[in-house]
């Protein structure tokens, strides 16, 4: 047995350098399960349809390295308990023998058909081998051992054959990594003592024999991942140079087809992108064209051009009292001015918050837009509101004093609000869309040089 064991340990250390060449599983392992019959040197009982040998129960396994779909190797173990009737002298013959082989393997199918994709397979072996066995024959009658038994009682000898089996089987692919069999097998053994009983050894018969049926399961390694050899054809084995080719092909175009599946991830992560960025452009240009609607509505209730009915200084477009009387003191709105404004709330640059009355007039000299350090300082706290308040505008609306002519009046009126305005702008830069500049030109009451009515006022709205 020990010498068994070292021949399948070697078998398997040699092959397995190569059990995954040419991309193909090789490897394949049989459990294998049945009965056996011994043919030796038997007095038969010629009364009798079958003959005394008695079928036991034998068990093995089988391992298997494909050399190509048509040839492998294998090496094998099985245990045979054999049994027989020997009528004349009456002896039961008890053996029970180990042997071992090493066999080439056929597959039958594919050498024939080496193109076909069967499921069913028919293989064939022939090896060569070596067994142990020990005998324990027994004369039923007198329950002892015959005289020539070929061991003594004190101990059972262990002997030794070489052996030649010739094995066929069938067996159907259930898939891939697993095949049903049945096989045959008759053994062939050198020595003619396997009944262990010296008489019974015929002169000129030098060989006992053993036949057995078994069923086993064919565990074919690697066919996961990969196919077997006993599974492929010959073409796909040793392919012509048109399917070599035609491979290559296919591997390129796969290939080429990943690529041209990430270049498409890529092309739609872009187009997302782009979708992205259009809608945010939409989105842009829509804010562009609601700003720019509200600076033509600013610059339309801004400016100074257009009718105005009641000459009050507000065009008629932004005038919500269009009829006020000459001379009346109206607002952004032309909304007569009934009382001062609320005092007004100034942040300064250094964070203190300072009250001031009012916001009073920018006062101008006779004939002069000179701003003075006082009017500098009005226009400052003006500048500091509308800083505080973005969404503030303001109407700085001149006037001149009744001395001199109406058309000189009302053009030195606007001369004085755009030089408050170009302050408001240049030194604080404030958004000039922002201030509305505007001239009412002389105020008649009192008809003398009066300083108060040479000024500029101003007038805030949301």
């Amino acid at each position: 047995m020990k010498k068994s064991f070292i021949l399948i340990i070697s078998f398997f250390s040699v092959f397995s350098l190569y059990s995954q060449s040419k991309g193909f599983g090789r490897w394949s392992f049989m459990p294998e399960y049945g009965y056996n019959m011994f043919d030796g040197d038997i007095n038969q009982n010629l009364s009798t349809v079958f003959p005394t040998s008695i079928r036991d129960i034998t068990y093995g396994a089988n391992l298997e390295y494909a050399l190509t779909p048509v040839w492998g190797l294998s090496l094998d173990y099985f245990y045979f308990p054999l049994k027989a009737s020997n009528t004349i002298p009456l002896v039961n013959i008890d053996t029970k023998l180990h042997t071992a082989d090493f066999n080439a393997t056929i597959n039958f199918t594919r050498w024939i058909f080496p193109e076909t994709h069967s499921k069913f397979h028919f293989n064939g072996a022939i090896g060569v081998g070596f067994a142990q066995y020990y005998t324990n024959p027994i004369n039923p009658l007198s329950g002892k051992a015959p005289n020539d038994a070929l061991y003594n009682e004190d101990s059972l000898m262990i002997f030794r054959a070489g052996s030649v089996p010739v094995t066929f089987s069938l067996e159907y692919n259930l898939f891939k990594p697993l095949a049903l069999g049945f096989r045959v097998q008759y053994r062939a053994y050198t020595k003619d003592n396997l009944e262990g009983v010296s008489h019974l050894n015929w002169k000129g018969v030098t060989n006992d024999y053993i036949a057995a049926g078994s069923v086993y399961l064919r565990l074919k390694f690697a066919s996961s991942k990969q196919k077997h050899l006993r599974d492929a054809t010959w073409q796909e084995y040793q392919p012509s140079a048109g399917l070599l080719e035609a491979r290559d092909a296919k591997r390129q175009i796969a290939a080429l087809g990943k690529k041209v599946d990430a270049v498409d991830e890529r092309v739609k992560s872009a187009e997302i992108k782009i979708d992205t960025l259009n809608n945010r452009v939409t989105n842009i240009e829509n804010k562009v064209n609601t700003y720019d609607m509200s600076i033509q509505n600013i610059q339309i209730f801004m400016t100074n051009n257009g009718p105005d009915t009641d000459n009050d200084g507000v065009p008629d477009v932004r005038d919500k009292e269009p009829n006020t009387p000459a001379n009346t003191e109206v607002d952004f709105w032309g909304k007569t001015i009934k009382h001062e404004p609320n005092p007004v709330k100034i942040q300064t640059n250094v964070g203190v918050d300072v009250y001031n009355d009012l916001i009073p007039a920018v006062y101008f000299d006779f004939d002069r837009t000179d701003l003075d350090n006082q009017a500098l300082e009005t226009i400052s706290k003006v500048a500091l509101k509308m800083r505080n308040d973005s969404t503030l505008l303001v109407e700085v609306r001149g006037y001149c004093d009744y001395m001199g002519k109406d058309n000189y009046n009302k053009k030195l009126s606007i001369r004085r609000a755009e030089r408050v305005k170009q302050e408001l702008v240049k030194v604080w830069k404030i958004d000039p869309r922002r201030i509305n500049s505007n001239g009412n030109g002389r105020i008649i009451t009192p008809p003398i040089k009066y300083r108060p009515n040479r000024r500029c006022d101003f007038y805030f709205s949301k």
